[in-house]
């Protein structure tokens, strides 16, 4: 195997990456090694089962367009999007790839995160999860492992809770909130990120770390909240 086409060394713990969501379809790579493109093939088409219609190399990075539009997804779309962006970091973390920050530099209203990455040691073996927040007053929990379910409904409490169910054949389990959470106004604006903390308090006691808050959609109203994605390392 060439110098070209190796995962870093230990030694190289200097070296940086980054992934970028463009257009409504297109992720792209930027400074990896060529072996991690095909660790992200991989991790698209195990989860997006659209496929991929291209990919090619732009201007220095290597892209992939995936068929339909995964950045401009709702309702069971926005779903799988998110369950693929899970399983492409997981895959680069499991690949001694961390991340190290998500970040918007573009001024365009259409602009999506920049995620940065450090090339490093392989860690053990990790779990994933995906947090995310819609419409006005829903929270939806993506690859969640079925006991935390009932953690987070403790910690929202059921007078909080108008209903819940499993949505898109029990990819996501989703609770839908009293009031409008993530639209709120004057003193409900505290609640509702109280609520918030809650939710952190109660996956970092059952050993969940936040792994990232991305903004990968670009929705048609022009507004959009982040998806948090979380790991536990496994025992």
């Amino acid at each position: 195997m060439s110098t070209d086409n190796a995962l870093p060394s230990a030694s190289s713990l200097h070296q940086h990456a980054c992934l970028t969501l463009n257009q409504s379809d297109c992720l792209r790579l930027i400074r990896f090694p060529t072996t991690i493109i095909s660790v992200v093939r991989q991790a698209i088409l195990s989860s997006w089962h659209r496929g991929l219609q291209n990919e090619k190399e732009y201007g220095g990075a290597y892209e992939f367009k995936l068929n339909g539009n995964p950045w401009l997804g709702q309702g069971s779309v926005a779903v799988e999007s998110r369950v693929m962006m899970m399983l492409v970091l997981s895959a680069l973390h499991h690949h001694g790839w961390y991340l190290l920050m998500s970040t918007d530099v573009s001024k365009k209203q259409e602009g999506k995160d920049l995620l940065i990455f450090r090339a490093g040691i392989p860690p053990q073996s990790t779990s994933f999860f995906a947090v995310s927040f819609n419409e006005w007053d829903k929270l939806r929990l993506i690859g969640v492992p079925h006991d935390l379910i009932r953690a987070v409904q403790q910690t929202i409490g059921t007078s909080r809770i108008q209903y819940e169910d499993w949505i898109y054949s029990e990819t996501a389990y989703q609770f839908k909130l009293c009031g409008y959470p993530w639209t709120a106004d004057g003193y409900e604006t505290v609640t509702s990120r109280m609520i918030i903390l809650d939710l952190l308090d109660c996956f970092t006691s059952l050993g969940w770390q936040l792994h990232a808050s991305i903004n990968m959609s670009t929705s048609h109203k022009g507004c959009h909240t982040d998806t948090w994605f979380f790991r536990r390392n496994h025992q």
